[in-house]
């Protein structure tokens, strides 16, 4: 079928050969612009001008030490960012770990010299003198993988603690064929290199800055101030970790002590200066510079309506509207590891008039009534601040996070008046987690029929994986308590005991656990312990296992219940 289609179309025709007229943008009323421009305030000029370039003089000191709690003071390695030294602790020596350490220890064998008919007798060797240990009872994944590995591995670990002593020795039981002690003492020191490169230790110990008490890392760094002949100087600065692990510049705090030596490096701060140009600080939403300009309606500050009594909203409304364009940017360099000092800052303006700039913070004042940004926490001081920032060596952002290898909640139980730890997870004999219920349903019986008659019982049973921690007293006179590991009955005799390595720290060396009340809130606390990978400047890899400290998710109730009765 025939169609008639139209349409209108608009077609640009120029009046005049040149485009200048149109491109003036004249004003027809020139009047009512200076009238908006007077009430805004635009002609109320001050008698200051724009900054050209400015002069920084400032000192660089290096961190140089470092120490676990109160223990000794040990070298700042440039390899290694400060989380791994403090936080590292020694892997747990599992069937899968044991199995891994037997198969490397084969591979350095048949890398060596060794004839492989040597290789298989060493390793026959090895598998009837240190065989796999039994897998726990209860955890039925080591059972499975122990039955999968036994006669077909040896205990890995168990080399390796052999392979420690120089020259190395060999693990009790085992009996070399004859021509093969040199490449298996070869084969041997390769592997405890290994080990050490890759996990650090295998054990069951704590870290050194690990405070159970506290649930939290305690450890510190040193900074250069001065070097002589005779020994080295350096200011302390204390650390407490960040829930996420992580020592940043906020978790440090001057403590005001000078340690001298001559065990500290010797590096001493270094003094700089250099003239740069002032960059305008800029962000998101904030107004342009220039008045006759269109700003991006992205975030229109001016739209905001807040009621009176928002005061925080009405400050960050005038500091983006009004002054958001009078701060400037001039970078400092900083390595990492260093604490930096601005000693002179100096202007120069447009006009050539030069400004000396004070520290906002140079006069002490109440916490309350100071200015300061991202300065040390300092007691011991008049200002209560040091006067120098802090680039730590910290891996921070850098750090990857595995899932939890152990997990325990602490809940305030105020039916039974006492605090339960309740392991969530826990590390299984075949290197993965394991759940803690799994491990109390493999423990426990099923419960019978109830008895026809009314029987007594003392107390009800409460699942095994929570452990009890019972109020205590430590001072009469002030009223300060602590929570106190207590024992549960086991159905199979004796007592319930933990089987994470949190509820047993080995820096306690059988004395009775105790938790600081106040570490424990109504929220409650929970503990893990996860593997963490970074890489530091170097372009180094760092595999540790760290310890996280975070909040609960409140009270909780385990059942227990005193002299009852049931059946009837």
């Amino acid at each position: 079928m025939a169609s008639i289609t139209h349409w209108n179309r608009l077609e640009p025709r120029p009046r005049a050969p040149s485009l200048t007229e149109p491109l003036s943008a004249r004003v027809r009323d020139p009047v009512w612009f200076l009238t908006r421009q007077w009430q805004f305030g635009e002609f109320q000029g001050e008698d200051a001008g724009s900054p050209a370039f400015a002069r920084v003089a400032g000192t660089n000191a290096p961190v140089t030490g470092w120490r676990a709690g109160d223990g000794p003071v040990s070298d700042l390695p440039a390899w290694s960012p400060l989380e791994p030294l403090v936080e590292r602790e020694a892997f747990t020596p599992d069937l899968s770990l044991r199995v891994e350490l037997a198969q490397t220890f084969e591979d350095l064998l048949a890398a060596g010299a060794l004839l492989a008919s040597q290789v298989r007798d060493v390793i026959a060797a090895f598998r009837a003198g240190v065989p796999l240990p039994d897998a726990p009872a209860d955890d039925t994944d080591a059972r499975r993988f122990a039955l999968v590995a036994a006669g077909r591995s040896f205990d890995g670990v168990a080399v390796y603690h052999a392979s420690r002593t120089s020259p190395p020795s060999l693990p009790a039981g085992v009996v070399l064929p004859p021509g093969t002690a040199i490449a298996v003492s070869i084969a041997q020191a390769a592997l405890a290199g290994w080990v050490q490169a890759v996990y650090g230790d295998i054990g069951g110990d704590d870290p050194p800055a690990w405070r159970p008490e506290r649930l939290e890392y305690a450890a510190s760094i040193f900074a250069s101030t001065a070097a002589s002949p005779t020994g080295a100087s350096a200011i302390e600065l204390q650390a407490r970790s960040s829930p996420d692990g992580t020592f940043e510049w906020h978790a440090f705090t001057l403590t005001g002590a000078m340690v001298t030596g001559d065990g500290l490096d010797r590096r001493q701060p270094v003094a700089k200066s250099w003239s740069i140009i002032p960059t305008p600080v800029r962000f998101r939403g904030m107004p342009n510079a220039r008045w006759w300009d269109f700003e991006s309606g992205t975030t229109d500050f001016g739209d905001i309506r807040p009621d009176r009594r928002d005061l925080a909203r009405l400050v960050v409304m005038d500091f983006m509207l009004v002054h958001g364009n009078d701060w400037f940017v001039i970078p400092y360099d900083m390595p990492v590891g260093h604490l930096g000092r601005i000693d002179a800052l100096t202007v120069r303006d447009v006009f050539g008039v030069d400004t000396l700039v004070e520290r906002a913070d140079r006069n002490p004042l109440p916490p309350r009534e100071r200015w300061s940004l991202f300065e040390i926490t300092a007691p011991a001081a008049a200002s209560g601040i040091g006067d120098f920032l802090l680039l730590a060596p910290t891996a921070s952002e850098l750090m990857l996070h595995g899932p939890p290898i152990e997990d325990v909640r602490f809940l305030r139980d105020d039916l039974a008046n006492m605090v339960w730890a309740v392991e969530e997870t826990i590390e299984g004999g075949a290197g993965v987690p394991r759940s803690g219920h799994e491990r109390n349903v493999a423990r426990t019986s099923a419960p019978g029929p109830p008895p026809d008659h009314l029987t007594y019982r003392i107390q009800t049973d409460v699942p095994a994986n929570w452990i009890p921690f019972v109020p205590v007293t430590l001072d009469q006179t002030t009223g300060t308590i602590a929570l106190a590991r207590a024992g549960m009955p086991d159905p199979g005799g004796g007592l319930v005991t933990p089987a994470g390595r949190i509820l047993l720290p080995s820096t306690l060396a059988g004395q009775a656990y105790q938790i600081h009340a106040e570490e424990v809130s109504r929220a409650g606390t929970r503990v893990t312990r996860v593997v963490c990978r970074a890489r530091w400047t170097d372009g180094s890899t760092h595999v540790w296992i760290a310890r996280r400290k975070s909040a609960g998710q409140g009270e909780a109730s385990s059942g227990l219940v005193f002299d009852g009765t049931e059946g009837g």
